[in-house]
């Protein structure tokens, strides 16, 4: 079960894979945030990214990353509110129905996710709570923003989030041909920003 294994692995482990992919992607995915926004941001090392380069100002972000929440305190001109519940050492989230509970009281612009797998049926995750805080987000979201990295396209994992709850796909590289078609019946936005190619010199 070599597939499942590599979902498992730590949030540190997870966040040193494809770090220049993530990277890339974070920095485009930012842009999309306007001045003033309210916005989810999901555990995931990719949205993590997205923290790192968010350039708006007067956001509020709205998390259960305690990363995200290290990397925007930095920042003096944005607010921050942290979903609480229990902290989970391993993938250094909190989590628990109080976490849900929350999310179903704010109204966000955007909803940053990431997920662990995508397949053609929708997207996948290892654990059931992982869906339901995902969905809660989109629910309580006008746009629903999903960065995953050309990895995720070919793993599978367990628990499933239809595409009907995201709009906008980032990733980093050309996707798989059958869940391009999915995307376009869907009306869902795919969003290609490749990383650099040492062959023609050129970052996309």
């Amino acid at each position: 079960m070599p597939d499942l294994q590599k979902e498992l692995t730590s949030y540190q482990e997870r966040l040193i894979d494809e770090p220049t992919g993530k990277n890339v992607i974070g920095k485009h995915a930012a842009k999309l945030i306007r001045d003033h926004e309210t916005v989810f941001l999901d555990v995931s090392t990719t949205v993590q990214f997205v923290a790192e380069h968010i350039q708006a100002k007067q956001i509020t972000a709205v998390t259960h990353s305690i990363d995200n929440v290290g990397i925007l305190s930095k920042r003096e001109d944005l607010s921050i509110y942290v979903l609480g519940g229990y902290l989970h050492t391993q993938n250094r989230l909190l989590y628990g129905p109080s976490v849900i509970d929350k999310i179903s009281e704010i109204r966000a612009d955007k909803a940053f996710i990431g997920a662990t797998a995508i397949q053609t049926d929708g997207l996948y995750y290892p654990y059931e709570d992982d869906v339901r805080v995902k969905r809660e987000m989109a629910r309580r979201s006008d746009q629903v923003i999903l960065v995953a990295d050309h990895t995720k396209f070919t793993v599978k994992s367990r628990f499933k989030l239809d595409f009907n709850h995201v709009d906008i796909i980032v990733t980093d590289q050309s996707i798989p041909v059958d869940i391009q078609e999915i995307l376009d019946q869907k009306n869902i936005t795919l969003i290609e920003c490749q990383t650099h190619n040492p062959q023609d010199g050129v970052e996309k």
